[in-house]
């Protein structure tokens, strides 16, 4: 069995969602929720993290 992996988003450097599972609630691409998360936190820094 693999294991599953997902990108994980993180506001200066605590976790904060999965990017996958949110463009899916969302119904955005992966892409698009990556700059939407960006833009909606402009004074954090915004990383992200394949786990």
């Amino acid at each position: 069995m693999r294991k599953t992996k997902t990108i994980w988003c993180y506001l200066d450097g605590k976790k904060h969602c999965d990017v996958v599972k949110w463009a899916l609630a969302t119904n955005v691409s992966v892409n698009k929720a990556k700059e939407i998360l960006t833009k909606q936190y402009p004074d954090l820094k915004v990383t992200f993290k394949i786990q």
